[in-house]
């Protein structure tokens, strides 16, 4: 008799439910307040916008709203190159390899942020890039959560 090994199937841990951060539900309010500020539209005609900051698209998001909000410039870096359906390819990005995923200018300073999310972790070329732009005197950080990019941003506010 020919005995068949029998596969141990374990089940991963469930993710923890996601709690959004109460600096999160108040860039919602603030968000929501600005938005419609001096508008005509009807109450019940009005939007409220949800934010999460437990993903990358989410938390950069997130800081592009606190933007509009306090009056700052934001840019989202894309360096991921482009399929070329009529070469059948990918062409280079003409953006420079490893730049921060989000570049925020207020008051004066402009910030360059590398978004990090779960297990995900800075590349070799970002590490670079983050001492280039540290030697020349410029602000570069990680963040993880909305939290920390509050943290960064209010050190020179």
């Amino acid at each position: 008799m020919i005995e068949i090994p029998t596969i141990n199937r374990t089940k991963k841990a469930p993710k923890p439910r996601y709690q959004k951060p109460d600096s999160v539900k108040r860039l919602e309010v603030e968000y929501f307040e600005h938005k419609y500020r001096n508008s005509t539209i009807p109450q019940q005609c009005r939007f409220k916008r949800s934010f999460r900051d437990d993903t990358a698209n989410g938390l950069a998001g997130c800081i592009e709203a606190w933007c509009k909000v306090y009056g700052a410039f934001y840019q989202r870096q894309n360096s991921q190159g482009q399929y070329d359906s009529r070469l059948k390819m990918w062409r280079k990005s003409g953006t420079t390899k490893g730049i921060a995923d989000v570049q925020v200018t207020s008051k004066g300073r402009t910030f360059n942020f590398e978004i990090k999310i779960g297990r995900d972790r800075q590349s070799e070329v970002q590490k670079e890039v983050e001492r280039k732009i540290k030697a020349a005197g410029g602000h570069y950080a990680i963040i993880h959560c909305y939290d920390d990019f509050l943290q960064q941003i209010n050190i020179f506010h």
